[in-house]
C-alpha cells in the first residue's frame, strides 16, 4: 500500500512542482477554445469532449514531466515560448479568418520574407482580430507570471491531499485520452499519401479549437502532398512521350463536372417536379443521352476530382497519383485546354481544398495541362460561364477541351442560385412526398434543392449555347450525389467512415446522372458514332474512367487509353465489381 502511494506521489510530483505550467498548457492547447466551440456548435458528444480534454491533459503532463526532469536547464521557458507562439498564431487565425492551422497557412509562413512580414503587420496589426488576440494572450501571460511568482506557494497547495485526490482522476482522464492520442498520432506518422492524412484530420471531431492536431496534420500534409504530386507529374510526363491525334478537324469537347447532384431529383430521371426542362427538351430532340447506371468513385469532391482527372481505375485499386493527369494529354495532342473552376477558392484553408487545389493548380500541372484558368470565381455558376464566354469565346482555336467545375447544388442549395422570383420556382407546397419525417422546414429545403437543380439546368443550357453552332460534344456529370430527405430525415452527406454504407446511401450519394450531348453539326457528320453511344445507355460505369471515352471522342491516340474502360467501346467491360470506398 505504501509502495502504491509513493508511486502516485512520484507521478503527481511534476504537476505539483509546475502547477502553473500544467494549467496554462491546457489553456494554450485549446482548453477554453474547445469548450467555446462546443457551446456554440454542439458538434461533439460527451466521449469526444472527454477525449479532447484527455489529450490536452496528457500533453500538458508531458510538458511538466520534461520540465521537472530537466529543470536545471530551464526548459520550462522554452515550453512557454513555444506554446504561447502556437496559441497566438492559431487564435489570430480563428478570429481573423475563421480557420485553424492549415497546410496553406504554413506554406505561406515558410515562404514569407522580411518585407512581407513588415507588410503583414502594417496591414493586419490594427484590426479587431489582432486586438482580441493580444488581449487573450496578455491575460494568459499575466496568469502565467503571477503563477510563477507564487510557484512555491502553489506547489504547497497542490501537495495537499485534497488536491492530490482531485488530480488523480484528472490524470486518469489524461491517460485514457493520451493513449488514444498516441495511437492516432502514430497512425499519422505511418501514412503514405495526403488522402490518408486528410481522413485522419477529418475523423477527429474535436479538432476545432485545438492547434496541435491541425498543426501536425498541416506539416504532414505538405510533405505527403509534395510526394503525391511528384509521382503524378512523373507519370504525366512519361505519358506525353507518345500522343497523337487521328485528324485535324475542328472539335469542341466540354467536360462539365457538377456538384452534389441527386439523380432522383432530376425530371430527366423521372422526378415529378420539372427541374430539368432544357435537358429533357434536348433528349426529346435526339441530341442528349441520359445514362442510367453510372456511379461516382466516392462522395467527397477532393477524392472524386483527383480520381476523375487522372487515368487510374479505382476498381483495380489504382491510386490517382501513380497515373497521368489526362488534361495534359489533351494539350499535348494539340487541343487548347481551359479549366474554369467555381470551387477552387471556396474555403481554401480547409483540408479537402488544400489536397485538391495543390494538384489541380500546381504550377507544373498548369504549364503542362492548361492554356488558361479562371482568376476569380463567381457567386453563381452562370457568372462563371459568362466570364469564360466574355474572355475566350471569340478567340477559341480549332480544337478545344473545356472543363467547367461548378458549384452545382452544394449544401445549402438555396445559396447556389440567385434569390430572384424567376429562380424561386418551387416552394414547400409543391413537395408532395408524404414521408412521416418531413415537416415544413424540410419540405422547403427540398424545394430549394429543386430550384438549384432547375438553375443548374439553365447553366447547362448556357454552356451548350457557347458551342451549339460548332462541331461540339458535351459530357456532364456531378462529382457525387446528395441525400435530400430521400429515405430518412437527413440532408447532405457524411464521411463514409462515419456512416454505414447501405444500398440506400449508394443510391443517393454515389449513383449520379451522366449525360452526353452533341451539337446538330457533330451529329450530322457522326450519325453512326452517335448511335454507338446510345447503345451504351444502360452499361455499368464509374466516372474515374471517363478519360478513356474522352480520348476516343477526341480522336487521341495514347498508350494510356484502354478500350475495356471506355464506356462507348465494343470492348468495354461493365464495372460491376464493388470497390472499397473507405480505402480511397
Amino acid at each position: 500500500m505504501e509502495c502504491s502511494l509513493n508511486n502516485i506521489r512520484r507521478i503527481l510530483l511534476p504537476i505539483q512542482q509546475n502547477l502553473t505550467l500544467f494549467v496554462i498548457s491546457i489553456l494554450l492547447l485549446g482548453g477554453l477554445d474547445v469548450f467555446y466551440h462546443q457551446y456554440i456548435f454542439h458538434e461533439n458528444n460527451i466521449w469526444g469532449m472527454l477525449l479532447s480534454y484527455g489529450e490536452m491533459i496528457m500533453m500538458a503532463y508531458m510538458v511538466c514531466l520534461c520540465s521537472h526532469w530537466l529543470r536545471k536547464i530551464h526548459l520550462k521557458v522554452v515550453f512557454y515560448i513555444i506554446l504561447f507562439a502556437i496559441y497566438a498564431v492559431n487564435c489570430y487565425l480563428r478570429l481573423a479568418f475563421s480557420t485553424d492551422f492549415s497546410p496553406k497557412i504554413l506554406m505561406l509562413l515558410f515562404e514569407t520574407n522580411s518585407k512581407e512580414v513588415s507588410g503583414f503587420f502594417s496591414t493586419y496589426f490594427f484590426t479587431p482580430a489582432m486586438y482580441k488576440t493580444i488581449t487573450v494572450v496578455t491575460v494568459f501571460l499575466l496568469l502565467t507570471i503571477v503563477g510563477e511568482l507564487f510557484r512555491k506557494k502553489l506547489s504547497q497547495i497542490a501537495a495537499k491531499p485534497i488536491i492530490s485526490w482531485i488530480l488523480i482522476p484528472v490524470l486518469f482522464l489524461g491517460a485514457v485520452g493520451g493513449t488514444f492520442a498516441c495511437v492516432r498520432y502514430g497512425r499519422l506518422a505511418m501514412y503514405k499519401d495526403a488522402f490518408e492524412a486528410e481522413r485522419w484530420l477529418l475523423n477527429i471531431p474535436f479538432r476545432k479549437g485545438m492547434p496541435i492536431p491541425n498543426l501536425c496534420y498541416s506539416l504532414d500534409a505538405i510533405r505527403l502532398s509534395g510526394q503525391d504530386l511528384n509521382y503524378m507529374i512523373n507519370a504525366t510526363e512519361s505519358a506525353l512521350d507518345d500522343v497523337t491525334t487521328e485528324s485535324s478537324d475542328s472539335l469542341n469537347i466540354i467536360l462539365v463536372i457538377g456538384e452534389s447532384y441527386n439523380k432522383y431529383r432530376s425530371s430527366l430521371y423521372g422526378y415529378d417536379l420539372n427541374t430539368t426542362p432544357f435537358q429533357c427538351e434536348e433528349r426529346d430532340r435526339g441530341n442528349l443521352y441520359a445514362f442510367t447506371h453510372v456511379k461516382a468513385p466516392h462522395n467527397m469532391t477532393s477524392i472524386v476530382m483527383k480520381n476523375v482527372l487522372c487515368c487510374n481505375n479505382v476498381h483495380e485499386g489504382e491510386r490517382w497519383y501513380n497515373y497521368p493527369y489526362f488534361p495534359a494529354i489533351f494539350k499535348k495532342a494539340g487541343y487548347d485546354v481551359w479549366f474554369w473552376d467555381n470551387q477552387y477558392k471556396w474555403d481554401p484553408d480547409a483540408a479537402w481544398a488544400f489536397t485538391l487545389n495543390s494538384v489541380l493548380f500546381n504550377e507544373q500541372i498548369q504549364k503542362m495541362s492548361y492554356n488558361g484558368i479562371n482568376e476569380n470565381g463567381a457567386p453563381f455558376d452562370g457568372g462563371l460561364i459568362a466570364d469564360f464566354e466574355q474572355q475566350h469565346k471569340s478567340t477559341l482555336g480549332n480544337r478545344n477541351f473545356i472543363i467547367f467545375h461548378l458549384g452545382g447544388q452544394h449544401f445549402l442549395a438555396k445559396n447556389q442560385y440567385p434569390q430572384e422570383a424567376k429562380y424561386n420556382i418551387f416552394s414547400a407546397k409543391d413537395v408532395k412526398d408524404k414521408a412521416p419525417y418531413l415537416n415544413d422546414e424540410s419540405r422547403q429545403r427540398i424545394a430549394e434543392y429543386a430550384n438549384a437543380t432547375h438553375y443548374n439546368d439553365s447553366v447547362i443550357r448556357q454552356i451548350m449555347d457557347l458551342v451549339k453552332e460548332t462541331n461540339a460534344l458535351l459530357i456532364y456529370f456531378p462529382d457525387h450525389g446528395e441525400e435530400v430527405y430521400d429515405y430518412r430525415d437527413f440532408y447532405g452527406r457524411q464521411l463514409l467512415s462515419e456512416d454505414k454504407i447501405t444500398p440506400e446511401l449508394i443510391k443517393y450519394q454515389i449513383e449520379i446522372p451522366f449525360i452526353v450531348w452533341c451539337s446538330d453539326k457533330w451529329k450530322l457528320s457522326h450519325e453512326k458514332e452517335w448511335e454507338t453511344i446510345g447503345q451504351a445507355l444502360h452499361r455499368e460505369f464509374s466516372t474515374d474512367n471517363v478519360c478513356h471515352l474522352l480520348f476516343r471522342l477526341a480522336g487521341i491516340k495514347t498508350k494510356v487509353y484502354q478500350p475495356e474502360r471506355d464506356l462507348f467501346s465494343p470492348e468495354f467491360i461493365p464495372q460491376t465489381k464493388e470497390y472499397d470506398m473507405l480505402g480511397l
